[in-house]
Order: C-alpha cells, then sequence, then structure tokens
C-alpha cells in the first residue's frame, strides 16, 4: 500500500493533475485506483486562450442602451384559436 501511495504522490507533484474524480476498488489482492483529471499544462492553456479571446470580444452587452418603447401598445384584437378534433 506504501509503494502505490507513493508511485501516487510523486505523479501528482509531478504532473499537478486538476483531479476531478478517484474511485478505489478491490480486485481480490489488487487495489485498482482510476483518476478523472485535467492536466495543468492544458487547463493553463485553455485559460489563457479564453482570457485572449475575451479580451479580442466587442463589448456588446457592457454598454447601456435606451429601452425602447413600443411604438403601438395596444394590440390588435383576434380570434382565439379553434381547436382541432
Amino acid at each position: 500500500m506504501s509503494a502505490l501511495e507513493a508511485v501516487v504522490n510523486a505523479w501528482m507533484e509531478s504532473d499537478h493533475p486538476r483531479i476531478r474524480h478517484v474511485c478505489q476498488s478491490m480486485r481480490g489482492e489488487h487495489i485498482l485506483l482510476s483518476f478523472v483529471y485535467e492536466e495543468a499544462r492544458e487547463l493553463e492553456q485553455r485559460v489563457s486562450a479564453q482570457a485572449q479571446t475575451t479580451s479580442a470580444m466587442p463589448r456588446f452587452f457592457d454598454d447601456d442602451y435606451p429601452e425602447e418603447q413600443p411604438t403601438n401598445p395596444r394590440l390588435p384584437a383576434s380570434q382565439p384559436p379553434m381547436p382541432m378534433h
């Protein structure tokens, strides 16, 4: 068990994965460890790319626009739809 812990710790220290999920199960005398993770380098690249894209986007939603009122606030009278049989 201590050898497995040492291997996992060495991997975590060298690669710095961002672990999302861990599952441990026993198979007879064997321990099965499963990790769902993101590599830190890939995560940093994605965050950097997103920051560059975000700063390059025009600021459409930051501007305040005056609220437009409808030109004719009354809706035209119409018959309700007839049910279909």
